[in-house]
């Protein structure tokens, strides 16, 4: 099975992904650490987000929007579990049902704005620690960034993560029920 999470930044994608590699055993595969970063890495440039976007944007003009799911895709085994945090584009969900069918699930989450950026001051990471307010959503409205709310919609399953860790794992586990009633893995 194939999971994918959508969503905006700090919405809780990873924190879902490693909740469903420790809980369920899926393998977690990661756009940034698993595509991106080592891209920028061998071309000597800081793993910022500002870098990310440009990288991402690159490669999807001259490949296609699906080509960092086409790329991530060639980690896949077949007879393992994964989880995708940070599918954007419809033309990645259409990849990855076409490529794995009914083995594939969408999940959204979503968060409140303030409650995000509260995040990023926390998180401190791809250099968002910093970010005044209007700056922090004024990302939201990048290529990369806003049509992440399009491709919510096509998700099989949202999950509202605004409380604690703890909610957020229990709503997983509830999203993870109706998967697996339907779907064995």
């Amino acid at each position: 099975m194939i999971i994918g999470i959508v969503g905006k930044r700090l919405t809780g994608k990873n924190e879902i992904a490693e909740y469903l590699s420790l809980k369920y055993g899926f393998h977690v595969l990661d756009y940034t650490k698993n595509v991106l970063a080592p891209l920028l890495k061998k071309e000597k440039k800081a793993i910022t987000r500002e870098n990310l976007i440009n990288l991402a944007m690159e490669l999807r003009e001259e490949y296609g929007n699906d080509i960092l799911t086409r790329m991530i895709a060639e980690h896949i085994k077949r007879d393992k579990n994964y989880v995708i945090a940070g599918v954007r584009f419809r033309e990645e969900v259409e990849f990855l049902k076409k490529a794995f069918g009914n083995g594939f699930v969408l999940i959204a989450v979503d968060s409140e704005p303030k409650l995000r950026y509260e995040r990023a001051k926390k998180r401190k990471t791809k250099g968002e620690g910093s970010l005044s307010f209007n700056r922090f959503f004024k990302i939201d409205r990048l290529p990369t960034e806003r049509v992440i709310p399009e491709t919510m919609k096509l998700a099989d399953f949202l999950i509202e993560n605004n409380g604690t860790i703890e909610e957020l794992r229990k709503k997983t586990d509830s999203v993870m029920e109706k998967i697996t009633d339907n779907k064995p893995f």
